[in-house]
């Protein structure tokens, strides 16, 4: 376990007074054995302590302000760095085990490069710092192309699966409480990042559930609903429902864009967790 740093000085600085102690004790030995005056011998002593002592001070200001500037690059640069990659990794999980359709950001690491404190990092750790900031923006990119690709997928296959011609939208209502027959709920939505990214279509925030389908066309106002779950939460229609998103699901498997995307995203989920651990090895050696 390393020691705090005011011990290390304190037991440095207990050395150096003792043998300083020593060198004096020894100088006034000495001299007296060759004849030399006290007076010349204390004079020289205190001029010999006061060139260790200056020695000495300038050491322990050179070692305060090495561990200043690594404690300022800690707090300035790596710390949030690593922030931001963990937060980036973990909205990653998020995508696919909560459905949660929210954009990575590398705020911090677009701004780092107007400090100089950045240039001093390894240049290999930089370049890593680098390529991750711009792969969150190229994966941000894709996200967005393939929600657009993914909604006429979701309604070619309700369309298809429950027989409404020239469907225009598919809706997934959530709400806190339904009535029996309700189609509509508190707030509905496309499953659209369901299907892109692979996460359950009915997952729903705690305390709300998703308790019915609803598919619209626009032009002819023709409507299909499906209860999905009664008023006690118990599941219905299930047969019906796995077959519109095993058909959609099919569909999405085969476009090449979707795929691509789900490939780039693993990928920079298994680097992200790698560059976590190198910033995180290097915070540890520098404190």
């Amino acid at each position: 376990m390393k020691l705090p740093l005011i011990l290390l000085i304190l037991l440095y600085v207990g050395f150096v007074i003792v043998l300083i102690f020593v060198a004096i004790t020894s100088l006034y030995v000495l001299g007296t054995l060759v004849g030399i005056p006290t007076l010349q011998l204390l004079t020289g002593a205190v001029s010999a302590g006061s060139a260790a002592a200056s020695a000495s001070a300038a050491i322990l200001i050179w070692r305060a302000n090495v561990q200043a500037r690594k404690t300022v690059l800690i707090d300035h640069i790596l710390g949030p760095a690593y922030s931001e990659v963990r937060q980036t990794r973990e909205l990653l999980e998020s995508w696919k085990n909560e459905a949660k359709d929210v954009s990575p950001s590398a705020s911090f690491l677009s701004n780092a490069s107007s400090d100089w404190r950045y240039y001093t990092l390894d240049p290999k750790l930089r370049s890593e710092l680098e390529n991750f900031r711009s792969e969150i923006g190229a994966l941000e990119d894709q996200r967005v192309l393939c929600k657009k690709i993914a909604g006429p997928i979701v309604t070619k296959a309700a369309s298809e699966t429950f027989g409404v011609k020239n469907a225009s939208t598919v809706y997934l209502w959530r709400s806190h409480m339904w009535t029996k027959g309700q189609i509509q709920g508190e707030n509905g939505r496309q499953p659209t990042w369901e299907l892109v990214i692979e996460a359950p279509p009915l997952w729903a925030p705690l305390g709300y559930h998703v308790h019915a389908l609803q598919v619209v066309d626009f032009n002819s106002m023709q409507q299909y609903s499906l209860p999905l779950l009664d008023q006690n939460e118990k599941p219905l229609n299930v047969e019906e429902f796995d077959k519109f998103w095993e058909h959609a699901t099919k569909l999405a498997d085969a476009e090449p864009l979707i795929v691509s995307f789900r490939e780039a995203r693993q990928r920079f989920h298994e680097s992200s967790a790698n560059l976590e651990g190198k910033l995180d090895s290097e915070i540890k050696h520098l404190r």
